[in-house]
């Protein structure tokens, strides 16, 4: 059943109803239905949508349940487990750390941590081209990718803290040089992450809550997802026999995971992508250059039809490679898209793995770009 629509926090954002702010109610249903979809057809159990036009929250709904066992109601701004989506949160810390004059995109890394001024690629002689802050956020530093380290094509102790991660990282060879290929993966946030400590002075989570959520106004964003108790939903898979829960991450890896392992709700995640829809400003004020954003959605050497720049997708660009669109996904079934042409902002977020749900996620937002684009 399609629960009623919650604005629980949205008073903190602006919001009109859906017929307030001009828009058809029959569009209204048929994003609706498109949801209730993944619902009826056994794609989620549940799942929260939003959709801000023109800077004004115009849908903010919960559907399904959160937990099959229980049938708890699936909220409106229930905070889930992000996965990837943490990667434009990291990504914007270090922009903002740039607007403060502390970094630059283009700064090495071994001017922060040294050990890495020698790395070799695999295979190859002599010393490797210098890995920058940009490479790292773009996974082009030549770091070995989530698919390698799945594969055991490489490997790292990921029980200390991140600084003792980074440093084994260092001591280990590429895989390719700098800026000659593309291996998405956790490693570049990592180090992105732990440059950010040493300038900042403090662990990675709390330079994210003080130099990114502090602005932004973010209340529910955390690297712990249980600190928030049964507010986050279950994270399930789908199976023949159903939807089964999700095993965690194995309890060895304590590290955090600048480019994976954020929970955040809706309301939050709104914040950071409405940063970039402002070009650096919340309210009226600035936290961040439009400048410095606007070189998050360069693409970097990448490969496949979608580009990425630093932190997000880039989806379309006009002729003069400027952005129209970026976004970015997470495993865990979440997304989060700018448009900067239509003003639209849509955050779709699950908990059931995004490579189980794509039959029911394209259609979806088919649908809801389908309304704006007319």
């Amino acid at each position: 059943m399609i629960l009623s629509i919650c604005l629980c926090r949205a008073s903190e954002l602006p919001s009109q109803s859906w017929t307030e702010h001009g828009l058809e109610q029959s569009d209204r249903a048929a994003i609706r239905a498109a949801f209730q979809r993944g619902i009826d057809e056994r794609f989620i159990p549940g799942g929260s949508a939003m959709i801000i036009h023109k800077g004004v929250v115009v849908l903010h709904e919960g559907f399904g349940v959160a937990d099959v066992q229980s049938g708890k109601p699936f909220e409106a701004n229930a905070p889930c487990r992000v996965a990837s989506l943490t990667k434009p949160h990291t990504a914007t810390t270090l922009a903002l750390l740039v607007e403060s004059g502390k970094i630059s995109f283009d700064d090495p890394v071994s001017k922060y941590l040294p050990a890495f001024e020698k790395l070799k690629v695999r295979g190859a002689e002599g010393v490797a081209k210098p890995i920058t802050l940009a490479m790292c956020l773009s996974h082009t530093a030549g770091f070995a990718s989530n698919n390698q380290l799945k594969a055991g094509e490489f490997s790292l102790d990921f029980s200390g803290s991140l600084e003792e991660v980074v440093d084994e990282l260092s001591r280990h060879e590429l895989f390719y040089e700098p800026a000659t290929g593309y291996g998405y993966g956790r490693l570049g946030y990592m180090t992105a992450a732990r440059v950010a400590e040493i300038v900042e002075g403090k662990p990675f989570e709390d330079v994210m809550a003080d130099v990114l959520f502090a602005g932004l106004g973010s209340e529910d964003s955390t690297f712990d997802h249980k600190s928030l108790g049964d507010r986050v939903p279950t994270a399930y898979m789908r199976t023949k026999n159903g939807f089964q829960k999700r095993v965690e991450e194995s309890s060895a890896r304590t590290v955090i995971n600048p480019g994976g392992s954020l929970t955040a709700t809706p309301m939050d995640v709104a914040r950071l992508l409405l940063l970039h829809r402002n070009g650096g400003k919340v309210d009226d004020k600035r936290l961040v250059s439009e400048g410095i954003l606007k070189q998050m959605y360069v693409s970097q050497p990448g490969r496949g039809r979608a580009k990425y720049g630093l932190g997000f997708n880039i989806l379309k660009q006009r002729g003069d490679g400027s952005a129209i669109r970026i976004q970015h996904t997470g495993a865990s079934g979440t997304i989060g898209i700018v448009d900067f042409d239509l003003d639209l902002i849509v955050i779709v977020l699950t908990q059931v793995p995004q490579v189980q749900t794509n039959k029911w996620r394209g259609p979806l937002l088919k649908t809801i770009f389908g309304v704006f684009e007319d």
